[in-house]
């Protein structure tokens, strides 16, 4: 295989592929990136079994067409260190050894045959397709992707339910001390799909999306697929019943509290600076006109803030952990955020206040 293409376009793409890289594995190739050169086309595919990523970079002076895969942490290294705006010229001998040549300088690294690559499995006609504004899907992405349970015991909760139907998306994520929902708009299915769609694919979806275009959705039995112009992303999905929420999103709260969003964030972070237990709690008390943020830990020190609030009744108090609710503030983009309560025993719902496509649902904390 011979071919040369320009530095800046070659690292660009690499990237793109290396978050399906595997990082531990017993298999060898896994840490290594596919490239076959073919035609004027250069396809580069990675996996770690359950993610597969492909992206083709067009335009590539091809002179021997071929196949081979290339250690992806080496790889990625040696692109990025090369001189800006110079041609990158890649040899592969019968031996599997790669040479890497730009301007005066030269590389010779092992690589591994195609043959040991393993198949990537091509997707079933029979799927449900649709498809989403990328700055849509980046939005729900970003709003759910914190509130995925990170213990691997309860696996179905360390992905994302998804829900499609009709001219809708909702996605759900809880690890049980709080719920994240979203709906956003698709184009229109003749059939539904409930799926629970694994973090880490939507991660690495969510680093190439921008704010125009659409891109593509296939849904299948296992798997899922993200197409976006020259890239690919395809995953497995989790299988597995997902817990019931529309029972808890659709709860009825009769205290409500509306306060500027950027002003209740700043005032969490301080105060949480003295909230250092177990579980970093921060209470929240609404007064008529205000709401009073305060934190204590025993042998640590007190700290206590006082907002603008627009809130009119009776005194009430209520404990979240405070990285749960920097979590949902840090993502809302709307100027003021409505906090609605019951008690201090039941949990609490956040939502920006001119969005009703998005809700934040929090358990308390005994302090």
């Amino acid at each position: 295989m011979k071919l040369s293409c320009k530095k800046e376009d070659l690292q660009e793409n690499i990237v793109k592929v290396e978050g399906a890289v595997s990082v531990k594995t017993t298999l060898p190739v896994l840490n290594n990136i596919l490239i076959e050169a073919s035609g004027n086309e250069l396809q580069l595919t990675s996996t770690d079994l359950e993610l597969v990523i492909k992206c083709k970079m067009k335009e590539v002076n091809i002179s021997e067409e071929g196949s081979i895969t290339i250690p992806a942490r080496k790889f990625i290294d040696i692109v990025k260190e090369l001189p800006p705006e110079k041609d990158i010229n890649i040899n592969v001998d019968e031996k599997n050894q790669i040479t890497i040549k730009c301007s005066k300088i030269n590389f010779r690294i092992m690589g591994l045959p195609k043959s040991e690559f393993p198949p990537v499995l091509e997707p079933k006609k029979d799927s449900l397709n649709f498809k989403i504004k990328q700055s849509v899907l980046r939005n729900m992405i970003k709003k759910v992707i914190f509130s995925v349970s990170s213990d691997e015991t309860r696996k179905i909760l360390t992905g994302v339910y998804m829900i499609i139907e009709g001219s809708e998306i909702k996605m759900v994520s809880t690890d049980g001390h709080r719920l994240a929902f979203i709906k956003g708009p698709i184009t229109a299915v003749d059939k539904s799909a409930k799926v629970i769609v694994p973090t880490k694919v939507l991660n690495e979806i969510s680093k190439s999306l921008n704010d125009s275009d659409d891109i593509d959705v296939s849904v299948l039995e296992n798997q899922i697929i993200f197409k976006r112009n020259d890239l690919i992303v395809t995953s497995r999905l989790i299988d597995g019943q997902y817990p019931s929420y529309e029972q808890i999103i659709n709860k009825i709260f009769d205290k409500k509290v509306r306060v500027k969003t950027e002003e209740m964030y700043r005032a969490v972070k301080r105060v949480s600076l003295v909230a250092i237990d177990k579980t970093s709690a921060v209470k929240l008390k609404a007064l008529d006109g205000s709401l009073v943020v305060s934190a204590q830990t025993v042998d640590v020190g007190d700290a206590e803030e006082e907002i603008t609030a627009d809130y009119k009744g009776e005194e009430t108090s209520i404990a979240f952990n405070s990285r749960y609710v920097l979590d949902v503030l840090k993502v809302l983009e709307e100027e003021e955020t409505d906090i609605q309560l019951r008690d201090s025993a039941s949990a609490g719902l956040i939502k920006p206040v001119k969005d009703d496509s998005y809700i934040y649902i929090i358990m308390p904390v005994r302090i």
